[in-house]
């Protein structure tokens, strides 16, 4: 097992991401993971290395509850194709205190330390039973973002 020596903890989570590049195009994606600095995502059109983005993501912190558009800026570290998508790494650039407490904020919303307004504590953790979604894919699925 090959030791992780990134410096913030990731979190695999699927959020909806709207992406802007600075030539105009506005792009649909998916988060794969999130961190304090970046994050990797899959959209279906390929970015080039150094390409600075403008990310939308979209938080869901329940079923019924939505915030709005977290703007996040970023630069294209790597980009790879993966079946018929490509799957970005980016690192954040430039966040304003305000981003960066709202990133932080759903952070330890990811990492179980705050739970979302309204949520009840004694309900997190109750089922022994992984969710659907918790449940391991293998990794052709987990590779193909688009299929469902």
């Amino acid at each position: 097992m090959t030791e992780d020596l990134r410096r913030h903890p990731r979190f695999g989570v699927d959020i909806q991401a709207n992406v802007r590049t600075t030539d105009g195009r506005k792009l649909p994606a998916r988060t794969r993971d999130l961190s304090r600095s970046g994050m990797c995502l899959i959209t279906t059109s390929s970015l080039a290395q150094r390409d600075e983005l403008l990310i939308d993501l979209i938080l869901l912190f329940g079923p019924s509850s939505v915030s709005e558009p977290l703007p996040l800026r970023a630069r294209v570290v790597w980009c790879t194709p993966i079946s018929q998508a490509f799957q970005v790494g980016a690192m954040f650039e430039k966040l304003s205190k305000t981003e960066q407490s709202f990133l932080d904020m759903f952070l330890r919303y990811l990492d179980g330390s705050i739970l979302p307004a309204g949520a009840e504590a004694e309900s997190v953790g109750e089922s022994s039973e992984p969710e659907p979604d918790q449940v391991e894919a293998s990794p052709e699925i987990k590779d193909d973002p688009f299929r469902r």
